[in-house]
């Protein structure tokens, strides 16, 4: 695999991530696989986080990440979002986390969470035309 990091530093205010200092676009290609590209935002200045050790951190990254990105990506879509304007995507980030936050919670509390999934969640709350979903948001109490 080839990866190449192409970094710049932002004003994080302008583009409506007031934390942000640097940009970087990953570019990475594999045999047999389409060329991906994927945009990263940090608060670290170039200066503390140069493109080659930006790039280090990022395959470390992958190495030891938690469920949390492939509840995001893989069950939400949320790399392939079509979203494109700050308000929206921001709503849709909010969103999505919320809604991993009571995933979580549910699995957590079934006999065997492995055995569970956020697609298991998502069938779960959409059954009888999202029922549980409409009770869930609606009540004073909320319980899954």
């Amino acid at each position: 695999m080839v990866r190449t990091l192409v970094s710049a530093e932002i004003d994080g205010e302008r583009i409506g991530h007031p934390f942000a200092a640097q940009a970087a676009r990953v570019r990475r290609e594999r045999v047999d696989h389409a060329p991906q590209s994927v945009c990263l935002l940090t608060s670290r200045t170039r200066r503390e986080l140069p493109p080659d050790k930006w790039l280090e951190e990022n395959i470390r990254h992958w190495g030891i990440e938690t469920g949390l990105h492939a509840r995001l990506d893989a069950s939400r879509h949320d790399d392939t979002c079509r979203l494109r304007n700050p308000k929206p995507l921001q709503l849709h980030a909010v969103f999505s986390r919320i809604a991993n936050s009571l995933c979580c919670h549910w699995i957590f509390k079934k006999k065997n969470p492995s055995n569970f999934t956020t697609t298991d969640f998502q069938a779960h709350m959409g059954e009888e035309h999202d029922r549980r979903t409409i009770a869930l948001v609606t009540a004073k109490n909320p319980k899954l």
